[in-house]
């Protein structure tokens, strides 16, 4: 930085590339460890002297006439990522933005170390988890209490959700609701003020609040584009949500009536439990039967092969990795008909102490091009909490599980698949409103008979699943829908309201509840919790974006129904149609313009309502 900011010509080749290529070396020296590379990043965006050189190269237009596409887009992103960086304002005003910065990142990396952190747990006897399937015990600690052994039941995924799902008590259902949605306290403060600093910040810099700071980048570009989206699938969902809720309500009055016990209501801890209830009724679904037939080994492996076939790879397992732990794998990636290296990637899969607490993927290396003309070749590590074998069976997966592990693995395809000149454009370095697509539009394989016959298999008999139980999977496909979809809307606008305020004037806290509410019908009862305080996507790298989810579902669904549906799940050309428009380009050229030239079209949202059972 020091030597490009006294160039005293500024090209193309003197400042924009060395900049790039210095980016990209401390990129691979410090992904790793993104706590430095936040505060480096913050300090590294704010110097002047370089702005002033990268400027001169934006604003030449000789210059940027000479460059290609996205070498042109390159110097037009990082002279707006200065501009939005504060390079404009004045020193003193410039100082306390860096200030402002500096905080927000401190409390961000303290909100999201806490809900990957924290610990909770609660102690239930065998009785109080009637409903639980035998494996859910084995191997789980137990603690005396009074001369009462009582399992210890935590916060971690693999623990919490088969209980709010399976415990026939609502008094533990309501127990483990409890714990679940009073982690992290201290993270209630950390958002109300992190909610107020990304205001000024924001204002600091000239926008009205911070999500019309964030947007201006985003596929959406303004707030009320996102709140029009958000509130017209409230509007179109809301009716199927309502008959939703009644059917549920409906089977937990029934149990209360054959208990002879009186109905209190239904409330939040009720709905995962009846959502099961129902689907296993109705289409004969039974969560424990469905598992049996998705050992995750061979799921992993399954789900590979077809990306591999789909996508023109070959993949393959590396023996004896260099990995940080045991549970982890490494595979390599090549081109299927050429002996061409294109990256490799870590799977994680497995709950431990001090881990990611969800499922996510990392781009732990970009690929680029080297001054010298060589290639960076990608690397990425996908973190999931699936449950461990036991002694009497291996890791089974729920069907949720194998959605999951689809999508997942579909980002991980994403980074390894691109194919840019500059790293900042490399895989999913997209707008963050259309990363979640690509992913999307691959849980479609986790519902199509084709797929799932070929990886789910009986772990003990080695029987492929049944046409029957395949059937039932996918005509459950979207029982719940509504409400499922109303909690997306729900978060999503509580995501605007808190970041689209420009007063800063909002309760962190209450206004989760009230939305949800609302808009998601839940009920509360007498609960005091605090669900912000572990929406980990408020903690940091989604604020005012969530609303991406459902944004970025229109896109995925009307790129499967358009080409994979109508030209078959199995094709070839249309894997390679979709490789070449979608993932290689990453974001080297607008997510819509990539959408466009795969479909054919502009996208609708015709498909996407078809998909949840909604007619336009």
């Amino acid at each position: 930085m020091d030597a490009v900011a006294l160039v005293e010509n500024p090209t193309f080749a003197s400042v924009i590339a060395p900049l790039c290529w210095a980016g990209d070396e401390a990129k691979v020296d410090f992904s790793v460890a993104t706590f430095l590379a936040a505060g480096f990043e913050a300090e590294a965006g704010m110097r002047e002297d370089v702005y002033n050189v990268v400027r001169a190269v934006f604003v030449n237009e000789e210059e940027m006439a000479g460059l290609d596409d996205e070498d042109r887009r390159l110097v037009e992103k990082m002279e707006l990522g200065y501009r939005r960086a504060g390079l404009l304002l004045p020193p003193e005003q410039r100082e306390k933005l860096k200030a402002v910065k500096g905080r927000i990142s401190d409390l961000e990396i303290a909100f999201n170390r806490c809900t990957n952190e924290e610990n909770g747990e609660a102690l239930f006897t065998r009785e109080e988890l009637d409903g639980l399937s035998d494996d859910y015990f084995n191997g789980r600690a137990t603690r005396d209490v009074d001369g009462v052994a009582k399992y210890v039941v935590t916060t971690k995924y693999p623990d919490y959700f088969p209980l709010i799902g399976y415990a026939a008590r609502e008094s533990t259902r309501k127990a483990g609701y409890d714990m679940f949605n009073t982690r992290c306290p201290d993270n209630i403060p950390r958002l109300r003020e992190l909610v107020q600093l990304r205001l000024e910040e924001a204002q600091l810099l000239g926008y009205a609040s911070h999500a019309e700071y964030v947007m201006e980048v985003l596929m959406a570009k303004t707030p009320q584009a996102a709140l029009d989206m958000e509130n017209d699938l409230r509007a179109k969902l809301a009716p199927l949500g309502e008959r939703e809720l009644a059917e549920l309500q409906a089977l937990k009055r029934a149990d209360a009536e054959a208990a002879g016990e009186p109905y209190a209501g239904f409330f939040a801890w009720d709905r995962p439990y009846y959502m099961r209830v129902a689907k296993e009724q109705k289409h004969s679904v039974k969560g424990e039967e469905v598992r049996q037939y998705f050992p995750l080994a061979a799921a992993t492996r399954g789900m590979l092969d077809i990306y591999q076939e789909m996508l023109g790879l070959r993949i393959v397992q590396v023996d004896s990795p260099p990995v940080w732990h045991a549970d982890v794998d490494m595979y390599e990636v090549w081109e299927a008909d050429a002996d061409v290296f294109v990256g490799h990637f870590y799977l994680d899969l497995h709950p431990r102490d001090g881990k990611y607490s969800g499922a996510a993927v990392w781009p732990i290396r970009a690929g680029y091009e080297r001054p010298d003309g060589t290639r960076e070749f990608p690397v990425a590590a996908m973190a999931a909490n699936f449950p461990r074998p036991t002694a009497s069976a291996p890791a089974l997966l729920t069907h949720d599980d194998v959605v999951t592990l689809m999508h997942e693995l579909g980002h991980v395809f994403h980074n390894l698949c691109a194919h840019t000149k500059r790293s900042r454009f490399h895989g999913t370095r997209v707008e963050r409103d259309f990363v979640e697509a690509p992913s999307q539009m691959l849980e479609n394989w986790a519902w199509e008979p084709a797929a799932l016959r070929r990886f789910a298999v009986h772990h003990e008999t080695g029987e492929p699943i049944p046409d029957d139980m395949v059937a039932r999977l996918v005509a459950a496909k979207n029982e719940g829908a509504g409400l499922l979809n109303l909690r997306q809307v729900s978060l999503g606008l509580y995501d605007l309201a808190i970041h689209a305020t420009t007063t800063g004037d909002v309760d962190v806290r209450r206004e989760l509840e009230e939305i949800s509410v609302q808009v998601a019908m839940i009920d509360y009862g007498d609960t005091e919790t605090f669900g912000a305080a572990a929406f980990g996507h408020m903690g940091g790298g989604y604020s005012a974006r969530y609303y991406g989810y459902l944004w970025s579902q229109v896109f995925s669904a009307d790129m499967f129904a358009t080409r994979f549906r109508a030209e078959g799940i199995s094709s070839p050309k249309v894997g390679r149609d979709y490789r070449r428009e979608i993932l290689r380009p990453g974001g080297s050229r607008d997510a819509m313009e990539s959408v466009e030239r795969f479909l054919g079209r502009r996208p609708t949202s015709e498909a996407f309502l078809e998909s949840i059972g909604l007619d336009e």
